[in-house]
């Protein structure tokens, strides 16, 4: 949420205009009705926030540039860096998977990472040129997943202890830095700071009532910076990007994407996700015959990892959206306690979502290490490519939704 001058915010989520009051360094403001998080008091911010990230940028450098994994198959040595990942994807013609893996893991993180430096150093940027990439910013966070790549590479350690001796260098600890100190930047770093040096984030033009929907009161809230406008505006004055006071649409496209992520999620099972090559004789595993042979082997923990980010989190994700849409359109009676829970199940499905991509980082990283040509190699197959398109589609379709539909038909009985 963005405040101004006269501290107002209007909640993300259920539209509610609040009037906030000095928050003290440390900690934050939530909407008394959905505990969204409308503000927060970083001392230091953009030192912090450009310290942790030049840091970050500095180990992913590292790490990009030596071995960082390594493992021994008869005798036989193989390392890899994190470049070497994409690079076999796309020797072995899965160049959407690979790049996937550039956008995910390296290429969005480091763009972020550069942005914030450069919002938070005192460089002597214009305030179109910090509009433009706070813009970038805001539209690539949810697609950075270094950190479910790092969770990914620990989880193939245990399938590829079957294969090998596995050993890790210090470029791997270096990435694991990198990781931590990714996410300690984002946390730290407020785009609310710098979209209020661009502009007043109040546009409307009466006095805002506090405790009242932002709708009833003729006002919109710009989904790009936050901006409180008036309804007749068509570009937000801040970020010249367009809006609308709701966009019921985007229900549509949201059940649209959920029928498209459910019909490719039947040959992201059915087909395999990886083949197994030993002496010319090779075998096709579905995600499920992962999850069985690690059960079998005695790794349960892991095996109900992958479990649950591959099998259960994309089924619930597609039953709890569906549900979303339900309960915003159809259902009547609504209260309160209704509506904080769907707008739980919301921000659970939002956080979860891109978990999914787990099983896909596992296999990128086994292809890229098991490549004894004479004895044992590793590919991806078709399925791979499916389960990460449902993930995709069903990422974008989280984002398509607007929560504040929760409580809209609430709010007009009053």
């Amino acid at each position: 949420m963005a405040i101004d001058k006269q501290h107002y915010v209007l909640c993300s989520h259920c539209d509610l205009v609040i009037e906030l009051s000095n928050i003290t360094i440390g900690h934050k403001a939530v909407c008394p009705r959905c505990n969204t998080t409308l503000a927060k008091n970083n001392s230091n911010m953009k030192f912090s926030a450009a310290m942790y990230a030049v840091c970050s940028l500095i180990m992913i450098i590292v790490a990009c540039g030596f071995i960082f994994i390594d493992i021994r198959i008869v005798g036989n040595f193989i390392g890899i860096s994190v470049i070497d990942i994409p690079k076999t994807l796309f020797f072995d013609k899965y160049s959407y998977i690979s790049a996937l893996f550039i956008l995910f893991v390296l290429f969005f993180p480091i763009l972020n990472l550069s942005i914030i430096v450069l919002l938070c150093s005192k460089l002597r940027l214009t305030k179109y040129r910090k509009r433009d990439l706070l813009i970038f910013y805001e539209k690539f966070q949810h697609w950075c997943m270094p950190e479910i790549f790092l969770t990914g590479i620990l989880v193939s350690f245990v399938k590829l202890m079957s294969y090998g001796s596995i050993g890790v260098t210090g470029t791997f600890w270096a990435f694991c830095l990198f990781v931590f100190f990714y996410i300690k930047s984002l946390v730290i770093f407020s785009p609310e700071t710098i979209w209020n040096e661009i502009h007043r984030s109040n546009f409307a033009t009466d006095t805002l009532k506090v405790g009242k929907t932002g709708m009833c009161q003729n006002l919109k809230l710009c989904k790009c910076c936050q901006a409180i406008l008036p309804v007749h505006y068509v570009k937000c004055p801040r970020c010249k990007q367009k809006s609308k006071i709701r966009d019921l649409d985007k229900i549509q496209w949201t059940l649209a994407l959920l029928v498209t992520s459910l019909i490719l999620y039947i040959p992201a099972n059915l087909f395999g996700i990886m083949i197994t090559v030993v002496f010319g004789s090779s075998s096709t595993s579905t995600i499920m015959d992962g999850v069985i042979y690690m059960w079998q082997a005695g790794d349960i923990p892991v095996a109900l990892v992958i479990f649950i980010a591959s099998v259960v989190i994309p089924i619930l994700k597609i039953i709890s959206l569906s549900w979303l849409c339900y309960f915003a359109l159809a259902v009547k009676r609504k209260n309160k306690h209704n509506c904080l829970k769907m707008k739980k199940l919301y921000t659970a499905v939002e956080f979860i979502g891109k978990w999914s991509m787990i099983d896909i980082f596992v296999v990128a990283v086994i292809c890229s290490l098991v490549r004894n040509q004479q004895m044992m190699g590793v590919y991806p197959d078709i399925g791979v490519t499916f389960f990460a398109t449902v993930v995709i589609i069903t990422m974008i379709a989280s984002q398509k939704f607007d929560p504040r539909l929760i409580w809209d038909r609430r709010q007009k009985r009053k």
